[in-house]
């Protein structure tokens, strides 16, 4: 018989929330460890089927091989397969010799931790999908054997939007799944939300891909509008720039409930989000969340007012007269 509880809150990859566990009494029968790990799943080579490669397994999940793109489907859950790409910018430097600085590209993108910790803080507040490690997959040698092969020699898994219903969504509105979004957004510094990284679930907008965000260089307010700006005049417009363009009373109190849901986050539930998620140097992303909890309400107002419809159309007369 043995006692588990540490009074740590818990990640149920199944309803994919935190939690923290009761305090429960569990029998595990003898020689049940062993009859666990010495389970072996067999599989079946590779079938090509319209074009797409197939990987299909007796007991786990399929992989599927199609226009560039890599899913596993599990227990009745598709996820792409992304490549993991290191973190490689400023606040790394320490960490390297000065000689292998060069030539490091700083972006965030694709880096499957950061996404995986994005999620987690989402999870419940917003309509997003969730994004797990090749660790919290349970694959046989086979499927990771396979995955590096199409995907490359670390991978991490994002959950497909169509698998989402609107009874699992935290909100079944429009309107409010795009106010929630637009705060969680600026408090990680998500640039990238616009409509190529958003899918329709009858109707309502799920959000999937946050590889950009938590940027070292965006936590600066100002420098996170121009990143916004930058990306709206190469028409990629993120939802928070759609979001202020079309500003309305009912946004604004939309905006004034998503704040204050998202000022509820406590510090034990940012320290364990770090930690499930296996970022580097987790001490700084707890700071990054926590310093833009504490000045998510000045951010907005600073980023609304930079794009209010009438504050961009005058921006665009201005550049489009000293361009003349």
């Amino acid at each position: 018989m043995i006692a588990q509880n540490d009074g740590q809150l818990r990640y149920d990859e199944q309803n994919e929330q935190l939690f923290t566990p009761v305090p429960k009494v569990r029998h595990i029968p003898a020689g049940a460890r062993e009859s666990l790990t010495s389970r072996r799943h067999s599989c079946r080579p590779a079938l090509e089927e319209n074009g797409r490669t197939i990987w299909n397994k007796h007991h786990m999940g399929t992989i599927i091989a199609e226009h560039g793109t890599v899913k596993y489907v599990v227990k009745g859950a598709t996820y792409y397969v992304k490549e993991n790409f290191a973190p490689s910018v400023q606040v790394f430097k320490a960490e390297l010799h000065p000689r292998r600085w060069k030539g490091i590209p700083e972006t965030f993108f694709s880096n499957g931790p950061v996404e995986k910790l994005v999620s987690i803080l989402g999870l419940g507040r917003c309509n997003m999908v969730t994004v797990k490690l090749a660790s919290d997959m349970e694959l046989t040698p086979e499927e990771k054997e396979e995955l590096t092969r199409l995907v490359g020699p670390t991978f991490y898994f994002s959950r497909s939007a169509q698998d989402y219903t609107l009874d699992r969504l935290p909100f079944d509105d429009p309107e409010l799944a795009t106010g929630y979004q637009t705060a969680f957004d600026i408090l990680v510094r998500n640039w990238d939300d616009g409509e190529a990284n958003m899918a329709l679930v009858e109707g309502v907008p799920v959000w999937f891909d946050f590889g950009v965000s938590l940027d070292p260089r965006c936590q600066n307010v100002y420098r996170f509008i121009m990143k916004l700006e930058e990306a709206r005049r190469l028409g990629r417009v993120s939802t928070i720039v759609s979001y202020f363009m079309d500003y309305t009373r009912r946004r604004s109190q939309i905006l004034k409930r998503a704040v204050q849901s998202l000022q509820r986050i406590q510090q034990t539930e940012i320290r364990t989000a770090v930690r499930l998620s296996n970022v580097q140097i987790p001490a700084y992303f707890a700071e990054y969340v926590s310093h833009g909890l504490s000045n998510l309400l000045e951010d907005i107002d600073i980023i609304r007012g930079a794009f209010l419809r009438e504050n961009v159309e005058r921006r665009q007369t201005y550049i489009k007269n000293i361009t003349v």
